[in-house]
């Protein structure tokens, strides 16, 4: 079997013998075809045998920078790190060799070390816009905007509109945001073409119209990254604040029950959308608080949200039922107060005396707390001085009992 030969069967993927049929190829002195035949199995994620293909090549032409490139992203791809670094420093100084070597760095997390090796090929070669590129990239990723952005506007500058299949205005308006140049980047993310806006553009988008307060604008976003990506779940929690903000609350619940349709287990979702029914007085939110309760046990929102609402309505029993199955060391604070006032109210004064005082060097400086507290313990007759001293020192209106 001859190499094309071999490589339409890789396109057939008949691929017995595989290892066996490429050593035997290697052996051959077309190395034209040798290259086809490792892009090719390269394109079907043999990388074992593709590599050995490009490592052959390689060795053979070692000035060939696109052997090089290849050679690399096989070890990569194969985790051999140390073997890719030792290939790089001995072979020629070139931007490739240097763009390579800042790529496997930032793999490692050592951005200094990948940041100096770009400005070493930006050195040789300081016209070269991949250079550039890679360089406002490396900095786009380390957090470093304001920086990044300046190279993302040079390269628009030089007629550049996306390198890599990266849309530099998306890019540049990104950093914008993250930077909190709010204006530019709204103006930047409206100046993209809608047709190459990605879905992370729309929900962008909308967050640089939100900080501008174009509340309604971002709503529009938001929607319609729905209803072209419906499976966007960040977008259903940012239109669903938006619209409680701008008072819409059945547009708002009806947002959130459509995503939690989609992801059962968004618990942020199910608080969210819980908070605005129990607001309308709908009673399904306390199960929505329940179930996210029961995906994550020590989801402190929806533990205070629901302890409150048990608060107001009277709902003593159930307070206490519910968090009973609950870690005391995964409960808020506020969550073992709310316990101890119901069991106050139910006359369990060692239930309620026992969270009084669990609370008390968390709470200590909480002066509705501390209130609450100091009556109870006179209500059933116990010393109360050390809580009556700290209302004394934080509440110059308190007036000690019997004073």
């Amino acid at each position: 079997m001859n190499i094309y030969e071999l490589i339409d069967q890789i396109h057939l993927q008949h691929i017995d013998n595989l290892d066996d049929n490429v050593n035997r190829a290697l052996g051959s002195d077309d190395h034209d075809a040798l290259f086809i035949l490792g892009e090719t199995l390269y394109q079907y994620g043999l990388v074992p045998q593709g590599l050995k293909v490009f490592e052959q090549l390689y060795l053979l032409y070692p000035d060939e920078q696109e052997l090089l490139v290849y050679y690399i992203e096989g070890l990569v791809d194969e985790n051999e790190l140390d073997k890719a670094l030792t290939v790089l420093h001995r072979s020629p100084l070139t931007t490739e060799r240097l763009l390579l070597e800042a790529d496997l760095y930032q793999q490692q997390d050592m951005l200094e070390v990948a940041l100096q090796k770009l400005r070493q090929a930006e050195e040789l070669a300081p016209d070269d816009l991949i250079v550039s590129f890679a360089l406002g990239e490396l900095l786009y990723f380390d957090g470093e905007y304001l920086q990044a952005a300046r190279r993302y506007e040079q390269l628009l500058s030089a007629g550049e509109q996306h390198i890599n299949r990266i849309n530099l205005t998306s890019r540049l308006a990104d950093c914008m945001l993250q930077a909190g140049n709010y204006e530019e980047a709204e103006a930047y993310y409206q100046s993209l073409d809608e047709e190459e806006m990605t879905s992370d553009d729309f929900f962008k988008k909308a967050l640089a119209l939100e900080k501008n307060d174009h509340l309604q604008d971002a709503i529009q976003e938001l929607t319609t990254l729905i209803d072209k990506d419906p499976d966007y779940m960040q977008a259903y929690l940012v239109l669903v604040n938006l619209l409680e903000a701008e008072r819409r609350y059945d547009e708002a619940v009806l947002v959130g029950k459509k995503g939690l349709l989609i992801n059962e287990f968004f618990k942020e979702l199910m608080v969210d959308t819980a908070r605005i029914m129990l607001r309308l007085k709908d009673t399904e939110g306390e199960q929505l608080l329940i179930q996210a309760l029961t995906i994550d046990p020590s989801y402190t929102e929806a533990s205070l949200l629901l302890a409150d609402y048990y608060k107001e309505e009277g709902k003593f029993e159930e307070m206490i039922q519910l968090f009973s199955m609950i870690d005391e060391e995964e409960m808020d604070p506020v969550v073992k107060w709310t316990l101890a006032y119901s069991y106050q109210q139910l006359e369990r004064d060692k239930e309620a005396k026992h969270f009084f005082e669990d609370v008390y060097p968390d709470l200590q400086d909480n002066i509705d707390y501390l209130n609450e507290y100091y009556s109870y313990l006179l209500e059933i007759g116990q010393p109360a001085d050390r809580v009556e001293q700290q209302l004394i020192k934080l509440d110059p209106n308190f007036e000690p009992y019997g004073h």
